[in-house]
């Protein structure tokens, strides 16, 4: 068992490395910003972890576990359905949709998706700056299938590979990505730790090829060259993190939460969150991240009820942002 966990750890430190090349470690990350592609996977989905200021990576919460930590889908009980929406500014839309199930023994299986979308938007021109007539769309989606596994009561491990792809004016863009998770308990009390790897893959650039236009010094006159998009990497990002119940009786809880995030295209931050349960019903949420320019606190409410067979979740989410709309999002969720 402990060759196994060594090797998983081994295998996290090693990926890490090869992403040296992309300033996977720097010291000034904020000279980052802006040097990816896909860059909706940083959005944070499901109210509950954005309530605790996204530190969730080693909490054993819901089916959004899929999108943070694919190892924590280990510690999930039964069949869990999740379904989220953010609304951004500018009336865009996230929707997010998870399931995770236990397949047999130690076994278990998830399923996500997520698209980033927007209503049409009119083409307009220099030329033409009130509208062409013309309509394009922007998205961007991912698909994920995830694979989880507890190798002891101890120490559980989990992989997720998605597909990722962005529709821009009928510009395609697509790739592969991976996540690596691990959840470890300590034995000390509830304490437990997480390291995860998060939208490691390949560099992506458009399909297709573009005109560009450059002056011809001699003959003053301009040439058109076709040329490619140029390619950029995904925003990877490694997060170790830790959780406990520092207050568990039996109508009360108190988990208090922490994370150190270190993106590839961005400064190093640290996300801290809280969650109290009454009753195991009724929970209120509240987070902070450290050293992040436009994001700051947050916080959430969430209700947790039983329906017959099933056990139903609602959560609910404000985000504090220093200069866009502070984004809103509600979470449904489903036990059975």
């Amino acid at each position: 068992m402990k060759q196994r966990t060594i090797t998983i750890f081994l295998i996290l430190l090693t990926l890490s490395s090869a992403s040296a090349q992309q300033n996977f470690f720097p010291i000034l990350g904020g000279q980052r910003a802006g040097t990816s592609v896909f860059t909706f996977l940083k959005i944070g989905v499901g109210a509950r972890a954005v309530g605790m200021g996204e530190a969730v990576v080693a909490l054993n919460q819901d089916a959004t576990a899929l999108y943070y930590n694919p190892a924590a889908v280990s510690q999930l009980e039964k069949t869990q359905l999740s379904a989220a929406r953010v609304q951004l500014p500018a009336e865009i839309y996230y929707d997010f949709m998870g399931i995770s199930r236990h397949i047999s023994g130690r076994h278990y299986l998830g399923f996500s998706a997520g698209i980033l979308h927007m209503a049409p938007m009119e083409e307009t021109t220099e030329l033409m700056p009130h509208g062409t007539g013309n309509y394009f769309v922007y998205q961007d989606r991912f698909l994920a299938l995830t694979y989880s596994t507890a190798l002891s009561d101890r120490f559980s491990f989990g992989v997720t590979i998605k597909h990722v792809s962005e529709n821009l004016a009928g510009n395609l863009m697509e790739t592969v990505m991976m996540d690596l998770g691990t959840f470890y308990w300590t034995g000390y009390k509830t304490l437990r730790f997480s390291a995860v790897l998060s939208h490691f893959g390949p560099n992506a650039k458009p399909d297709g090829t573009y005109i560009r236009r450059v002056l011809d010094h001699d003959t003053g006159e301009e040439d058109e060259i076709e040329s490619e998009f140029e390619a950029f990497s995904p925003p990877t990002v490694f997060r170790v993190g830790t959780a406990m119940e520092v207050i568990e009786l039996k109508n009360h809880r108190l988990t208090l939460a922490g994370q150190l995030n270190h993106p590839v295209d961005n400064a190093e931050n640290i996300s801290l969150g809280s969650e109290y349960w009454f009753l195991n019903t009724l929970a209120l949420r509240g987070g902070y991240k450290l050293n992040k320019e436009e994001e700051n606190f947050s916080l959430g409410v969430g209700l947790y009820l039983p329906a017959g067979p099933f056990k139903l979740r609602a959560d609910y989410s404000y985000t504090n942002q220093t200069h866009l709309t502070n984004p809103e999002r509600l979470s449904i969720g489903l036990v059975f």
